[in-house]
């Protein structure tokens, strides 16, 4: 599992204006946010969902109607531009979207008897539908109106988009969910005897990349070792049989056994003891692919025991704990604990591999509501270190510690920015995120709100983090420490009492374009990646990284950017949702295909690219 990082939206409380000192900021507003009224319309879309392979009506699929923003104005019209909202993602890269001031807010219904539904009172504009089959349809993939390719776990086409007039009613969105692909197999010990209540369950290699993710195909054997995977979207896939044996007991029990000691491994098909050694399993729509035999690998299982203490030594009899497997995939068996009145654990069956220990101090219940300013209660004390097991580990020690504590300025190097007053506007926070793009390694804390003079405060920081802060009309300049050091772009290992400096500049530049297909009409389905060209700055979480969508015209927006030189590529969408961008060969492959951009101070620059073949 990869620990979360912190999607942030920001906006300025309480600032004062751009002639005036920070410290004549005015008192924090009221945090209550209250979303706009909806534009209401006379327009309507009505439809049915049915079956691909039957066309029998769908019950109680869910459709969700998106609106879609319109086409961005050109540069230099003197029009207002939507609004952009960074957003830092799970591995720690920065997504930047744009929104229409006026695009509306997504609508749900949910099929009648007939596989009807129908979205009244809809303003002017242009929307997208898409479907998904209801809890107990799981064989049935999401599909969006007039896509190709059902909604996959790394590809999601988007559709034909809606355009509806004033007063307009469109009822001919039928939507055909195709049937998932299927994968029949067994499971049997190393002597060929069938094995019962192991789980089953598939990964997916991640294009471009050597990184796999765990998918939503699982299933447990019956008595006869079968299984059946189904609702699997079209691609090639390793499947995993996993045996979780009894990981947690007192700290008391009794001694193992030999026979303790000896257990099953994850297998992948057939008899692969990880993916690299796995074999692949192609996953048709509609189609069954029997005959996966999986055979287990059995293996040495080890135990670990230890004691857990607090930051004054004492035994901490209030602690859980979960140890967590790594792998290709980001993520695998996790375990959990308790600790006795003593502070002691112990967990067996124990399979060989490299693991994560976290521990946490219990949390108060009920848990405690937020603080005033919008921020969260202390956490309590906690402790994460990684481990190497292949062999038995005996009383550890872990010792919890409430993290480093930080203070920090917030300075806008233009002034800043002038904001309306009034209720509803989010306080500006400064985040942090996993200095690893894999987010492996660090426990990420709150967000910290940043005070009516600019300052803040974060607690509970661990591990090697990166800080992030922005601001509407302002982007992220740079990090540095008390001392001038800049830890912008490098993770950082923070120590109690650290003073740092996060500044922002209304002076940032932007590229924006057309993006075309080969026959060089503007593209419908397709992603912008940008870049550094410095090697040293390949990461996904780099601020010199950015990911973003085209409108329905083909048109992208790349704002906030600092000057430098970038690589610039338009991929289909989904191959860039599928690239593990942890992974520096994948900027290796794109930096091959794509256009080298210089962007200066405060610029503007028209660039129109071609999506990418791939060659």
């Amino acid at each position: 599992m990869v620990l979360a990082a912190v999607l942030v939206t920001l906006g300025l409380a309480g600032a004062a204006p751009q002639s005036a000192p920070a410290s004549q900021a005015g008192p924090p507003r009221d945090l209550t946010r209250r979303p706009p009224p909806e534009a209401a319309g006379t327009g309507v879309i009505r439809g049915r969902v049915v079956a691909a392979d039957t066309g029998a009506p769908v019950r109680r699929a869910q459709v969700s109607l998106s609106p879609v923003a319109p086409p961005a104005p050109p540069m230099g019209t003197g029009q207002t531009p939507p609004t952009t909202t960074t957003m830092i993602s799970a591995n720690g890269g920065q997504v930047t979207t744009t929104v229409s001031m006026t695009a509306g807010r997504p609508k749900g219904a949910t099929t009648d008897s007939q596989g009807a539904f129908e979205f009244r009172d809809l303003p002017a504009g242009s929307y997208r539908l898409r479907a998904s089959p209801a809890q107990y349809s799981a064989g049935y993939l999401g599909i969006a109106f007039g896509a190709t390719r059902p909604i996959g776990p790394v590809s999601s086409d988007p559709g034909q988009p809606i355009e509806l007039a004033e007063g307009q009613t469109f009822d001919k969105a039928t939507i055909a969910l195709p049937r998932g692909g299927v994968i029949t197999g067994r499971v049997t010990d190393e002597n060929g005897e069938a094995l019962a209540r192991v789980q089953v369950y598939t990964v997916l290699p991640l294009p471009g990349s050597t990184r796999t993710m765990r998918t939503g195909g699982n299933a447990q054997t019956d008595d006869l070792g079968q299984f059946r995977l189904f609702g699997l979207a079209p691609g090639d896939y390793f499947v995993a049989a996993e045996a979780r044996g009894n990981t947690f007991v007192p700290p008391n029990a009794p001694p193992e056994t030999d026979d303790d000691k000896i257990g099953f491994i994850t297998t992948y098909f057939p008899t692969g003891a990880d993916e690299a050694s796995g074999q692949r399993v192609r996953a048709k729509a509609g189609v069954e692919t029997p005959g996966v035999e999986i055979r287990m690998i059995s293996g040495r299982l080890f135990h670990i025991t230890g004691i857990i203490t607090d930051s004054q030594g004492r035994p901490s009899s209030r602690s859980n704990g979960i140890l967590q497997k790594r792998s290709l995939s980001g993520g695998g068996m996790t375990y959990g604990f308790n600790t006795d009145g003593q502070g002691r654990f112990q967990m067996r069956n124990i399979a060989p591999g490299a693991y994560r220990l976290i521990v946490r101090q219990q949390q108060q219940q009920p848990p405690q509501p937020p603080n005033p300013d919008g921020s969260v209660p202390d956490p309590g004390e906690f402790a994460t270190l990684p481990l190497t097991v292949d062999a038995d580990l005996d009383d550890l020690l872990v010792t919890t510690s409430r993290g480093a504590t930080i203070t920090g300025t917030l300075v806008f190097e233009n002034g800043p920015p002038q904001m309306p007053s009034g209720q509803g506007t989010p306080p500006i926070r400064v985040s942090a995120a996993p200095g690893d793009p894999e987010g492996n390694g660090s426990l990420v804390p709150s967000a910290a709100v940043v005070a009516p003079d600019l300052t803040f405060t974060m607690k509970g920081l661990s591990g090697e983090l990166l800080l992030r802060g922005s601001a509407p009309q302002n982007a992220l300049k740079s990090v540095q420490l008390a001392g001038g050091e800049d830890i912008t772009d490098t993770p950082h290992e923070f120590k109690n009492g650290e003073r740092v400096t996060i500044t922002l500049t209304s002076q940032a530049s932007m590229i924006e374009g057309t993006v075309t297909d080969a026959a060089g009409k503007p593209a419908t389905e397709a992603m912008i990646f940008l870049f550094s060209d410095d090697k040293s700055l390949w990461r996904s979480n780099s601020i010199r990284t950015r990911r973003g969508g085209i409108d329905s015209a083909g048109h992208y927006r790349l704002p906030g950017l600092l000057p430098g030189r970038y690589y610039l590529i338009a991929v289909p969408q989904d191959r860039m949702v599928g690239l593990a961008l942890a992974d520096p060969a994948s900027f290796d492959t794109l930096s091959k295909e794509a256009t080298l951009v210089v962007v200066g101070q405060d610029e503007q620059r028209q660039v129109d690219v071609r999506i990418s073949s791939g060659g």
